[in-house]
Parts: C-alpha cells; structure tokens; sequence
C-alpha cells in the first residue's frame, strides 16, 4: 500500500497540528499493516469521528486539551486490532538493531516466561501411563522427530521497589513491567532438513500464523559447535586478509608477476569475458572515472577476475565486492589506495562481518545470552519446549537420561513449569484445568490476584482482552501472568522468588503429561519410585467396554481403568492387598488375558530389544525374519504349540522351553477360530495388541 491512499499531505499536516493525532497514523509502516478490507473499515470510522470533532469542536483550546478530547473521542475505536499496539515481532529486518534492546531486557529482568511454536508434535501415543521419567524421556528421543521451533516468544518481567512520587500502584507492592519479543525462526541454507505434521501446520494457520513472514523475514539459527565453526571460520578470514594488509603496507608482500601454483585455469567459455574485463581495466586507469564496477558475474566469475587482477594490476588497483540493491553481487574497482585507505575499508567490513554473522546465528544468539543470564525461565506444560530448545540452539539430546539433567542445568538452572505448579493441592481446589487459558481464568478470581503489569516498550504489548492464543509472544505472556497469579495464593515475594520455599519444591520440577503416578522430570535429583504391585496389563476382545472390564476385578474391589488401546487397557486395585490373588483366582473367558506389570514390563523389554536390533539391521522386514527364524531354532516344541511358535515368530519374542509346553497344552483348550490364543495363567507373551 502507497503513501498516496493516506491522508492527504495538507490534511495530514493540520491533523497532526490541530488535533495531535498520533504519529504512527502517518507512517508508511502502519499503512502497509493495514489489508485493503479493514483499511476502508478502520479510516471510515476515523474520518466519521474527525468529521464530528469538527462539528463539536473537539480541537479547541490548548495542545493537552486536544490530546484528552482526541483520546475519549477516539476510544471506541479498537486500534489494536489494526496494529497500532502490538507485539515486538523480531524478524531478520529489525534483528540487528532490537538486539541490544533485547540483551538489555534480559540483563534487567527478575525472570522469564517462554513459550514456542512447532512444526510438529513428537507422539505420545507409545507414552503408557505408568512409564517412568526415564522411559518417557528415552521415547521421545529415540522418535528423532525433525520437527523444529518457528516461532519463539520470550517475556522479560521486571520486579522493582515504586518509584517515589508513583500513585498509581500502592506503595507496599512492587512495580512489574514486561518486555515481550516473538521471534520468528527458520532454517537458511540447504544443509538444514526438518519434518513437518500437517495437522500442527492447519492448527497454526487456523490461529493466524503468517507463514510468509516465516519463509521470507524468519531469524536463522545455530547450535554451540555450528556457531564455534562459523565464528571460527570468520576469524581466520579476518586474520589472513589482515596478513595481506601488513604485508603490502611493509612492502614484502609477493610479486605479482610470480606464478601461483594454485591459479585456477581459465576455461576457454570464460576466457573473452576475463579479457573485457581486463580491457575495461585498462580504458579505467586512462580516464577520470573514480571507480569501475563489474557486474554480470557469477561467483566462479568473480573468482577468475580477482585473480587476474591480482595476477595483472596488483599494485594499480584496489578491489572490494559490494551487494546492489537487487542482492547480485559484483565487484568495485579502484585506483591503488593508500594503506591507511585499506585499513578503513577492512574495519567496517569486519565490523559488517560481524554484524552478519550475527544475524546467521540469529535466534540462537539471543538463547546464548538468556542461558548465560542464570534467572528462573518459566514455562507451561515445558517438556517438549525444553527438549527442541536444547537440541535446535545449544546441542544435540543425550540419550542417557542423567546427561539429559546435567545438561539442561548447565544451560537452565532455574526452571518452573507451571502446569506442574497447579498439581499442588492448595491450587487445585480453585484450578480445575491446566490448561494455560483456564489457568488464567482461575487466578484472575480470588483467592488469587494478579498484580499490575506494565508494558516496558511504548506502543507494544499485549492484552488480555485482544487475545492471540498460540502466538509465541501472547503465550509467554500470559504464562508469566499465571505464574504471577499462581505466586499470589502463597504470598511470594516476587523480588526473592528463588528463595522461597514453598516455591523450591516446584522448582526445576518438568511436568510430563499422560503419566499418572510420577508425572515430572527431577532435574535436581532422581524420581520417586512406585509400588506397581497393583498395577495389571489385560488384553481383551475388541467388543469389550468398561463394565466388562470392571465384572471380571469385581472379586477384588474398585479398580481405575487407564485405556491403551480397543483391545488392551491397564487395571488400577484401590485394595492392594488383593493384588496378590488376581492371577490365581480371575476368572477365564476367551480373548482375555492378565499380565502382571513386571511381566509387561519384561514383555516391553523384549520388544524394545528386537526393535534396535531390527533398526541396527536396516531392514525392518528381514531383521523380523530373522529374529523370528532365530527364535524357533532355541525352541524345543513339538507340533502341538505350532500356534505358539508362529506368535513368537511373527512378534520377534522368545518363549522358554516350560512356557512352551504350557502354550501347547493351553493351545489345544482356547485355540480359536479367529486365531486368538488366551490362558487361564500369567503369560510373557502379547496378545494381539497393535501397540506391540
């Protein structure tokens, strides 16, 4: 959108002067924010008031008179929503001048709240409800989803004693202000490979995600030993070229008549155009012209005419390569400068090169920086956060699961996630749901209170009346407000919350969903563990429900049902004591099988096994094949457990020689026709559960 379908330049002028209205309704950059659909929308409403503030006289009296009618006149209009006051998007056009802001903001703030946006979601659908930490953790990895973060908001909270003089909060609070920046990421270059779900993608889109401000304008990105390699190959450029400069100002550099061994033969295609150009050179230094430029080249060109320059008019010329405007590269040519002419030059291109490098780290110099600040980083719900963080900007996960805790410490000493905030039991009388929203609308009633917090950039924020859920930077925000809400039932002191101790005991604790009985990762030191005792794996027919289950513990007292699957499910005794009769006394009925849960998890073991081993091989198909083949030949069978060996062979497992002679005396009782095959004992072997 031009500048020519603003105000006029008359009008625009007497606006500003009459009625002071804001600049940024004149700028180009607001124009360009505002579609063609809510343009003639928005300025309709604003020409409608003008025209009133005319007509009542709304730009009489003073400049501060005009400012207060010009406000309650125009509050009916939602500028928000047209741009007006939004949030600090940081794309690759502002990155290089916000970035000291943004170092400024984490070095002042008191603590941080994070949130990202994905491609994808790692699957939790092999996540059972009673795995452990571990498990989890390990799954998660072994999945090696190359989904990547593309949108990363970050919210700096400032906790500060009032201001004398400040009305506007009481005395005996702190002041809160925020910063908050929502950083578009996207891999440069073609090395760089990630996957992405299309559901994820649709969910995005539905919630407004502009996509083509993340392909075009996204903040590239780096991990630690990526960034090392880059800083490290710029130093050396640097330092060469820096070599060359001394050499030639002490006069010893090497003659530029002598032979370079390493000169790339000119192939006979680009031997005219190395001539012109050396003709071009040539007509230069005979005429006036303060400089030559050589465009129309691509980079193995450029090459060849830098070093025929070198080879021909060494010390007759000086070079340098420039960018024009349509980003073609081309190179300048100069008379001869003086040394100290070259070393200006080579200053601001270091400094030009170092700007750049910069901007190719990108995101992950801000994530450098926010690791190096060692404050709480909040987060809601902030595993999987936590996990594409660590691996995108900093270093690849570990698989073992300790290393995965001393890591994350070193980067992020102090985490809170919030969703595991809400599981203590003063909170969850007035939270019923931990989602980030409904968190939100739980402490902003009593007993909880969420204190004043004040934007720290003028003109950008966020609000929780223009809401723009799963929008990194609103998302952060409003994590920090829970947070803040959530502090209120006990009282924190919000400039020592590090020392509190109800808060200690939530601290660097990460909430893992689905998991029912230890639901968090202890980065401080390891997990309680748990009695499963009570704790069965069934299998049972597809037409199974909840009452079928429930009928055949009923001898054993109430049970909880946690659903894997249509055909499988594990069983919860609230009476423990009786957990010790289930397999011996449970009544039989075809399709139904019970398994104690060390037996399923040896059961997992063994598949988890034949899985890596099948991957080692490269061959899914074959290595099932083989292991199967292998399996049979340790068995001693007869061809009464035929049924049984060809389970075994097609799930990859291994039956001893007792439990083989069991299965074949079962076989011939529950063998049926739809090739179920159940036993009236514990068995290690699986139904036919699709999971497995």
């Amino acid at each position: 959108m031009t500048r020519d379908r603003h105000f006029p330049p008359s009008l625009e002028d007497d606006l500003k002067t009459r009625i002071s209205l804001p600049e940024v309704l004149f700028s180009p950059e607001f124009s360009n924010r505002i579609s063609s659909g809510s343009f003639s929308v928005f300025f309709r409403t604003v020409f409608d008031r003008l025209l009133c503030c005319v007509i009542s006289g709304y730009s009489a009296g003073n400049t501060a008179t005009r400012k207060q009618n010009f406000r309650s006149l125009f509050s009916g209009v939602k500028t928000k929503s047209f741009g007006l006051f939004s949030s600090m998007e940081i794309t690759t056009k502002n990155f290089a001048e916000q970035l000291p802001e943004i170092r400024k903001a984490i070095q002042e703030a008191s603590f941080f709240a994070i949130d990202c946006e994905f491609t994808g979601l790692a699957s939790d659908r092999l996540i059972f409800p009673f795995d452990t930490p571990e498990e989890v953790y390990q799954k998660t990895v072994e999945a090696n989803t190359q989904y990547i973060i593309v949108q990363f908001g970050l919210c700096a909270f400032r906790v500060e004693p009032v201001a004398d003089g400040d009305d506007e909060i009481a005395p005996t609070e702190p002041r809160l202000t925020y910063k908050c920046y929502n950083f578009y990421c996207y891999p440069k270059g073609r090395t760089h490979i990630f996957s992405c779900q299309g559901e994820s993608l649709r969910f995005l889109a539905d919630h407004g995600f502009d996509f083509n401000k993340l392909f075009r304008e996204g903040l590239s990105f780096a991990t630690e030993a990526e960034a090392e390699r880059l800083r490290s190959d710029l130093k050396e450029r640097q330092a060469n070229r820096a070599a060359a400069l001394q050499a030639a100002a002490d006069g010893t550099a090497d003659d530029a008549e002598t032979t370079d061994v390493n000169m790339v033969p000119v192939p006979a295609e680009h031997q005219e155009q190395i001539d012109e150009t050396a003709a071009k050179i040539e007509a230069f230094l005979k005429s006036d012209d303060k400089e030559l430029i050589v465009n129309n080249c691509n980079g193995f060109q450029r090459k060849l005419i830098y070093q025929m320059i070198e080879h021909k008019y060494q010390q007759r010329i000086s070079t340098s390569t420039i960018t024009l405007e349509n980003n073609h590269k081309c190179i300048k040519v100069e008379r001869k400068r003086t040394a100290e002419e070259d070393q200006a030059i080579e200053q601001k291109r270091v400094a030009q090169e170092n700007e750049d490098l910069q901007t190719m780290i990108g995101l992950s110099v801000v994530l450098q920086e926010l690791s190096k600040a060692r404050k709480l980083v909040i987060g809601h719900n902030i595993f999987l956060d936590l996990l594409y963080t660590i691996r995108q900007f900093f270093k690849p996960l570990p698989t073992d699961f300790k290393e995965f805790k001393k890591l994350t410490k070193e980067i992020f000493p102090l985490l809170l996630d919030t969703k595991y905030l809400c599981t203590n039991a003063e909170i969850k009388v007035n939270v019923n749901s931990s989602i980030l929203a409904h968190v939100y609308e739980a402490v902003s009633k009593a007993p909880f209170s969420i204190p004043k917090v004040l934007s720290g950039m003028p003109e950008r924020g966020y609000s929780v009346e223009e809401q723009k859920e799963h929008e990194a930077g609103y998302d952060a925000y409003l994590t920090g407000l829970c947070f803040l809400g959530l502090a209120s039932r006990f009282n924190m002191d919000l400039q020592n919350l590090t020392k509190d101790t109800t808060l200690k005991q939530y601290m660097n604790k990460i909430f893992i969903a689905r998991l029912l009985d230890n639901n968090y990762i202890n980065l401080n030191g390891k997990e309680p563990t748990h009695s499963r005792e009570h704790i069965f794996y069934v299998t049972f027919p597809e037409t199974w429900r909840t009452g079928d289950i429930v009928g055949k513990f009923k001898p054993f007292g109430s049970v909880h049902i946690s659903w894997l699957n249509n055909t499988s499910a594990f069983v919860s005794l609230h009476n423990r004591i009786a957990s010790s009769s289930v397999l011996k006394t449970i009544g039989y009925h075809p399709g139904f099988a019970v398994h104690s849960f060390a037996q399923f998890t040896q059961m997992k073991l063994q598949r988890l096994g034949f899985k890596r081993r099948r991957d080692d091989s490269g061959s899914a198909g074959k290595q099932g094949a083989n292991a199967g083949a292998t399996a049979s030949t340790k068995r001693t069978a007869t061809s009464d457990n035929s049924n049984a060996k060809k389970e075994a062979k097609e799930k990859g497992e291994t039956l001893t020689n007792a439990e083989d002679e069991r299965a074949s005396d079962d076989d011939e009782q529950d063998a049926g026709a739809d090739g179920w095959r159940t036993v009236k004992r514990a068995r290690t072997t699986f139904a036919t559960n699709d999971d497995w």
